[in-house]
């Protein structure tokens, strides 16, 4: 094939005469970058592969990363188990024997990923996150997300909303507004963990998390210097008040002094929507804590999102103890407008 007959085929001697025209209409102190770029966007992206690897969340237990190729760029991202072991004072043989289950299940997955979960997503346009989660949703035959795992299903959504992101060229927050239907963001109140007990800490105390909500700033970063500067001075009290063994952290790096008791209820929807419709029909609850990989896909976690305000709940959108380091919750909590992002001390 000659040049010409080249350049004819694949009408590139019309698009680099539009690219340059623009390059011309917008006085490009960079020609050759211009037209390159605005050759870029003129090649729709289709993804070309997924691939998958074991990595070591927060606590160092097995999870999974996932690299979503497209034909013009690679998007990570990563998701903490769902099912990792709770807890500084949990029993170390039955942790050991949760580990080895989990390295194994983590393996199964990345094999999952790398066949049948590329194989089904080659083609799809990033762009669209509801088909590409179905496709993916689709692969789990006995639909209850265990041939995958909930986790790793996530990592790949996530990677692909990361590139729907990248293709329209807007912030992951704006590209999550747009797919849950809303053009207005919001900036999350965080809640700070400050005290840790229950199954996070080795004391006796019962509650799991003590959080405080900076409701009083007037903006983000107010919030987390009021949070910041709360933490450290409640330091200083336990220190003269329980000594310094009280100091140690747990989990989610809060405090753990042996002080007094209270009820907290966390797990009690676990981010399911069967769940979420009960509580609401029996007015049992009205704030839900958002944990994405207990649902599986940015889709599942953009309805339940809607069930909740549909009800007139409260959303905080939260991490998972021993968290990878992937900030796509962060994105989450401002594109959804949840209003509350939990991520620890």
């Amino acid at each position: 094939m000659s040049v010409q007959e080249y350049l004819e085929k694949h009408l590139l001697s019309r698009k680099i005469e539009e690219a340059v025209n623009a390059a011309v209409r917008a006085k490009a102190p960079d020609p050759v970058l211009f037209i390159s770029n605005h050759m870029r966007r003129a090649a729709p992206a289709v993804i070309t592969s997924v691939r998958a690897r074991q990595i070591l969340d927060g606590r160092g237990e097995p999870a999974v990363e996932v690299s979503l190729h497209t034909n013009k760029a690679v998007h990570r991202a990563s998701a903490a188990a769902a099912d990792a072991p709770e807890g500084a004072a949990a029993d170390a043989v039955r942790d050991a024997e949760k580990r080895k289950l989990l390295a194994r299940a983590v393996a199964d997955a990345v094999r999952v990923i790398n066949e049948k979960v590329s194989e089904a997503l080659v083609g799809m346009d990033p762009q669209q996150q509801s088909q590409i989660d179905q496709a993916i949703m689709d692969l789990d035959k006995a639909h209850h997300k265990a041939e995958i795992g909930v986790n790793s299903m996530l990592a790949v959504s996530i990677a692909a909303c990361k590139a729907g992101a990248a293709e329209k060229e807007v912030p992951l927050y704006k590209h999550i507004a747009e797919l849950v239907g809303k053009s207005a963001t919001t900036l999350p109140i965080p809640a700070i963990t400050v005290i840790n007990g229950g199954t996070h800490a080795g004391n006796s105390l019962p509650i799991q998390e003590i959080m405080i909500l900076p409701v009083g700033a007037k903006n983000f970063e107010e919030a987390m210097q009021m949070g910041s500067e709360t933490y450290h001075h409640l330091k200083d009290i336990i220190l003269e008040k329980y000594g310094s063994n009280s100091c140690n952290i747990g989990d989610d790096g809060g405090f753990a002094p042996n002080i007094s008791r209270q009820v907290v209820g966390d797990d009690l929807l676990m981010s399911d929507p069967v769940r979420i419709k009960r509580a609401v029909n029996e007015y049992t609850c009205n704030a839900l804590v958002l944990k994405a990989n207990q649902v599986g896909t940015v889709t599942e976690a953009i309805e339940v999102v809607r069930q909740a305000k549909d009800a007139h709940w409260g959303v905080m959108v939260s991490h998972r103890s021993g968290d990878t380091d992937d900030s796509f919750i962060a994105d989450l909590a401002v594109g959804a407008a949840a209003g509350q992002i939990k991520a620890a001390a």
